[in-house]
């Protein structure tokens, strides 16, 4: 519990620096005697009250009319924060009868020499998406530090298990899910985050990167990492020496002063940024995008903003996520189709939710292509024209019918061709996995050559109608000097075009060397 009120005052000491100077150096001071000496309950208590009183003494005796707005605003947070942590300490001093059975209390975790090393402050300190986060440097048992179950990684899987079975994952479940020993409806990987070829490396090499970790040993960073070092210390098939590599990692851990922002900033840098590391899959970057454009949406004062303020929420997204603007663009529209994915086959199809959710995660670049084409004739235009063509291109797809995603693009002369999608059809009932992309293959081809076919039909339209507009021209039209005359590069590649006319005709093979009409 001393712990825990330790924490909280070094909290509350961080939020004073929001203070004006007059107030804030009495807070601090007695912020700091809390901090310094380890209180009970109702110590602490008391001497939050205490604060609360110096506080508003302080701003009664200062009423500047210039500075009053900003200074109450700042003394009413504080003052906020403080009553809601005595409150938390006072309802806690009994014991821990009053913590939520889902939430541990959190304990700061104390980091540990190893080796002759000493825990140290980062000099100079690491920056995170343009922002300098101060964090200390030394060791922790790997078994000390718990997994982040609010990792975005895990969204889906998490979300999984608390349908199945009604409650969070614990820490050997989420041990489980990582290491994909818990099996899980559409996923189909058995090592999903590569947890096997990283163990085998740090069993090697050790683990090269610090792993972040907040106060209180909660991952920011480095669940794959970490889960590793689980698997070496539990396997046998490791040696002794290679265990004792992944019992003890070198961490970097946030400070007590550290903000939501700062925890923000390095959850963004290390998984939005190139790293070199397994980053979150596009799917997830996607959704966590997709969330805050709608989440900026809800907050506009018209349903529909304009064009121009859509730009700017979009703008607003690539610099929270260090994404380019044209990139959040793409996220949303993938997530939009994504989604209608998503819901055809829960709805329609009666698949489960969390295993349609891993298939459009594992099919997700696809959602890029066939957004592309949005104008008639296009691989987009062609889906949103036809309801059952779309159904027909999302069931091939969570069959993984599709050899690849270079497919997808062939999907717009296909969808003109219905002998072509009757072949489509025919692959989506066959079971044969193989025999089935066979025949989206033919369906391509098919479509390929009957579109060559009516080019090639439709070659002797286009050149009666360009022979008899050419033979209307006035004489005029030929004459530089005349305005839109047909210029002189015109008439040199109408030239060569004729040559080739010539050669043609003179070829018995083709035209059949029947000049009727030819030379007029």
């Amino acid at each position: 519990m001393k712990n825990d009120i330790a924490v909280e005052f070094a909290t509350l000491l961080a939020s004073a620096r929001d203070l004006s100077t007059d107030v804030r150096g009495v807070v601090e001071e007695i912020l700091q005697e809390g901090l310094d000496a380890p209180l009970s309950p109702d110590e602490a208590a008391a001497l939050l009250t205490r604060v609360v009183k110096v506080i508003r003494e302080r701003a009664d005796a200062r009423r500047d009319p210039h500075t009053v707005a900003v200074l109450d605003r700042s003394i009413e947070a504080l003052v906020s924060r403080i009553e809601e942590t005595r409150k938390r300490i006072e309802e806690n001093g009994d014991g821990d009868a009053a913590h939520d059975h889902d939430d541990e209390p959190a304990v700061m975790v104390e980091l540990q020499a190893y080796n002759g090393i000493k825990p140290q402050a980062v000099r100079p300190s690491p920056v995170f998406h343009e922002r300098e986060v101060a964090v200390t440097e030394g060791f922790i048992r790997t078994r000390d530090i718990k997994l982040w179950d609010g990792n975005e990684r895990l969204d889906i899987h998490l979300n999984q298990f608390q349908q199945a079975y009604g409650r969070k994952p614990n820490a050997e479940e989420l041990l489980a899910i990582m290491q994909g020993s818990m099996p899980l409806a559409g996923i189909d990987e058995v090592d999903q985050f590569g947890i096997q070829s990283l163990a085998k490396s740090i069993a090697v090499n050790g683990v090269r990167k610090p792993p972040i970790i907040d106060t209180d040993g909660t991952l920011l960073d480095g669940n794959r990492r970490v889960t590793a070092c689980y698997l070496i210390l539990n396997s046998t098939t490791f040696t002794a020496e290679e265990r004792q590599r992944a019992e003890w990692l070198k961490v970097w851990q946030l400070t007590p002063h550290a903000t939501e922002s700062d925890r923000d900033s390095v959850i963004v840098s290390l998984n939005f940024e190139p790293d070199y590391k397994q980053d979150w899959p596009e799917y997830v970057k996607a959704r966590k995008v997709y969330d805050e454009w709608e989440g900026l949406l809800a907050l506009e004062p018209r349903a529909n903003p304009t064009a121009s303020r859509q730009k700017e929420i979009r703008k607003s997204i690539a610099r929270r996520f260090a994404l380019a603007t044209d990139e959040v663009s793409r996220y949303i529209n993938m997530v939009k189709l994504a989604t209608e994915f998503e819901d055809y086959h829960v709805n329609d199809r009666n698949k489960d939710q969390y295993a349609a959710k891993h298939r459009a995660a594992d099919k997700f670049q696809y959602f890029d292509e066939l957004n592309k084409g949005k104008n008639p004739g296009g691989v987009n235009w062609a889906l949103n024209a036809d309801e059952n063509f779309k159904n027909l291109v999302f069931d091939l797809l969570y069959e993984n019918k599709f050899q690849d995603w270079k497919r997808i693009r062939d999907l717009k002369h296909v969808a003109q061709n219905d002998e072509a999608v009757g072949v489509l059809r025919q692959a989506r009932e066959q079971p044969d996995l193989e025999v089935a992309r066979e025949l989206v293959d033919d369906a391509i081809s098919l479509a390929r050559t009957n579109r060559a076919e009516q080019r090639q039909a439709g070659a002797n339209t286009r050149i009666r109608v360009f022979a008899e507009w050419f033979a209307d021209l006035p004489v005029k039209s030929f004459k530089p000097d005349e305005p839109g005359a047909v210029t002189a590069e015109n008439l040199m590649a109408l030239h060569n075009v004729l040559k080739l006319v010539e050669n043609y005709l003179g070829d018995d093979n083709i035209g059949g060397g029947s000049g009727d009409g030819a030379h007029a």
